[in-house]
């Protein structure tokens, strides 16, 4: 029973984290829409590089970490390296975006222009998204918690083993199927609209970036 219920509390406390739109929701529609249909996937296999070993790490140290975000200098950190990568990776899409708002043809499959190379890596952009994250952090370290607790009582390795199982592939549903998304909308797009497209995500990006670091700021 206890097995049944760690999977089923994983499931459920896992939607309010992988779930959530976000900057890495958004920038997995952007690398699917200029990339592969597996773009979204690639994305969330880099989330999971940085998540793991994460989560395994609080597992070992769970009052340290929940004491760094509780420290001011840490928040700061945090939110400045997000708000540098956001800033960024938004600068980049909206400059491919501007550059074809007077172009009426269709969207062709060339990639991003060379000054934006790092956009069409969905894998260093999960990872950087995640490692940037400071609601993410802030989920391990609070929701998250209460299933590595769950977990552990379970037998470490066997504990987490199975409690990350029934998180991560939500990761994967989720942001695989914004990826198909993105690829599935450029079929119909003018490179015009394509670029509107791309401006409007860029921002939306740019927009809970923003939200996640004030969060972050404020978080007791």
């Amino acid at each position: 029973m206890e097995l049944y219920y760690l999977i089923i509390l994983t499931i459920t406390l896992s939607v309010s984290g992988a779930f959530s739109p976000g900057p890495l929701t958004f920038s997995a529609i952007v690398e699917g829409s200029k990339g592969s249909w597996f773009s979204g996937f690639k994305e969330a296999f880099g989330h999971l590089l940085f998540e793991l070993p994460f989560v395994v790490a609080l597992a070992f140290l769970l009052q340290q970490i929940k004491a760094l975000l509780d420290d001011a200098l840490i928040k700061y950190v945090l939110s400045f390296i997000l708000i540098s990568f956001i800033v960024y990776f938004s600068y980049m899409v909206i400059k491919d975006g501007y550059s074809r708002l007077n172009d009426n043809g269709f969207v062709s499959d060339q990639g991003f222009s060379n000054g934006s190379k790092i956009v069409n890596r969905p894998v260093i952009t999960g990872f950087l998204l995640t490692a940037s994250n400071p609601l993410f952090l802030s989920w391990w370290a609070t929701v998250g918690l209460i299933l590595i607790l769950s977990a552990t009582s379970l037998g470490f390795i066997f504990g987490i083993s199975i409690m990350y199982a029934s998180h991560v592939w939500m990761d994967f549903a989720w942001l695989g199927m914004m990826g198909i998304i993105g690829k599935s909308g450029r079929k119909f797009l003018s490179n015009k609209h394509f670029g509107i497209f791309l401006i409007i995500m860029a921002l939306i990006m740019l927009y809970f970036g923003l939200m996640a670091s004030i969060q972050l700021i404020y978080y007791k």
